[in-house]
C-alpha cells in the first residue's frame, strides 16, 4: 500500500525545510498542477517555480500548521512566514493526492505576496 494523502503531504512539508528544490517537488506527479495565481504545470515547471522560493522568502522562515484532511479527501496546510522581509504573511495551501503523489496544489494568501 502507498503513502496516505496526509503522508504525501507532510513528506513534501519535510522537503520545504531542507530548501532543495528537487526534494521539494519529488511527490508531485508528474503532470501535477500547482496554482498560487500563476499556475505552474507539471513536475518540471513546479521545480523551476521552487528553486525561486529562498529570494522569494527574503530571510523568513515557513511555519506550518497541522494539515487537515477535508472531507473531500485534500489536505489543507495553514502556513505563516516568520522573519525577513516577508514576515508575517501567511495563507493555506490546499493539496490534492492521488497514487502517492500531489496531482494538485492551490496556494491562497492572507494577504500580500512575497
Amino acid at each position: 500500500m502507498g503513502r496516505s494523502p496526509i503522508e504525501v503531504v507532510r513528506d513534501h512539508l519535510a522537503a520545504v525545510h531542507t530548501g532543495d528544490p528537487a526534494a521539494m517537488a519529488a511527490d508531485y506527479a508528474a503532470d501535477a498542477v500547482l496554482d498560487r495565481g500563476e499556475t505552474y504545470e507539471g513536475r518540471t515547471e513546479i521545480e523551476a517555480y521552487f528553486v525561486t522560493v529562498p529570494e522569494r522568502l527574503a530571510g523568513a522562515l515557513v511555519t506550518f500548521s497541522e494539515p487537515v484532511v477535508n472531507g473531500d479527501g485534500t489536505v489543507t496546510v495553514p502556513w505563516r512566514l516568520v522573519g525577513g522581509a516577508a514576515d508575517g504573511t501567511s495563507g493555506a495551501d490546499t493539496f490534492t493526492v492521488a497514487h502517492g503523489a500531489i496531482t494538485h496544489q492551490v496556494v491562497r494568501l492572507a494577504g500580500a505576496d512575497f
